[in-house]
């Protein structure tokens, strides 16, 4: 079950036979999480490539007196702190589940089994790097010269089940006050 979610959440980047994706599936496991569970905790490593099977969450940082949302995840997403699981290296970055979720996760030794010959692993890695780099240079575009509305309403136009993150989260990751968040949901859009 899980190598045909693999291989579907793959197949835009690289299409591969389903053999491929049965041994990675071997190298991980599926672990279940209840809401609000911290996956990374503040200024430690991550230690997992987390893929989301079911459930939401979100990359926070804390900011003077509360987390700021960086990036949302949900069915079929990486959820990891992308940064220190390359590097191996702490950061500040918070990784917690908005909803009860189940995750697909393959520790970094075994990520590195992927590189061997044959695995595609180098593949892989560098064309989901190159994507993540491509939406995150847009989230900076958009966040520049899009208004909160326009920016909300790509998120719902995009996004399944954006209703799903917390309003505060959801607001910070807009740059907005949860309270504008409110206003802009009220308004006819």
């Amino acid at each position: 079950m899980t190598a045909g979610i693999l291989k579907q959440i793959f197949d835009p980047f690289i299409n591969l036979d389903i053999q491929v994706w049965k041994n990675f599936e071997k190298l991980g496991e599926i672990k279940e999480y209840p809401k609000d569970s911290i996956i990374k905790e503040v200024n430690t490593t991550e230690k997992y490539l987390n893929i989301i099977i079911n459930g939401s969450g979100g990359n926070l940082i804390w900011n003077k007196n509360n987390f700021i949302c960086i990036d949302m995840a949900f069915e079929n997403d990486f959820i990891n702190d992308y940064m220190s699981f390359t590097l191996q290296k702490p950061t500040p970055i918070e990784v917690r589940l908005f909803e009860d979720s189940t995750i697909f996760r393959l520790s970094h030794a075994n990520f590195q089994q992927t590189f061997n010959s044959g695995n595609y692993g180098e593949k892989i890695t560098r064309l989901c790097a190159e994507s993540s780099f491509i939406l995150k240079q847009q989230q900076q575009i958009d966040l520049l010269l899009k208004s909160a509305k326009e920016r909300y309403m790509e998120l719902v136009n995009t996004k399944k089940g954006i209703e799903r993150i917390p309003l505060k989260y959801l607001a910070s990751y807009l740059g907005i006050t949860p309270q504008s968040l409110s206003r802009l949901r009220s308004q006819k859009l």
